[in-house]
């Protein structure tokens, strides 16, 4: 992370939901609404549940591969 750059969004401009869940950037309907408000120590947060998110998921949302 860039000194005063803070920490950037991860969408990727796909926004489409599979159970709740972004396909584009892994994230919460939630946590993208409330993204800009996030502190950065929250933000660190949701990035490192999207870690988690990517790899029980595939493409489309669906658990597995």
């Amino acid at each position: 992370m860039l000194k005063g750059k803070g920490i950037k969004s991860p969408c990727i401009d796909v926004c489409i939901s599979r159970d709740g869940i972004c396909i584009g950037c892994y994230r919460t309907l939630d946590e993208m609404a409330g993204w800009q408000s996030y502190t950065e120590k929250q933000k660190a947060e949701v990035l490192e549940k999207i870690k988690g998110r990517r790899g029980s998921q595939d493409y489309y949302g669906s658990p597995g591969g």
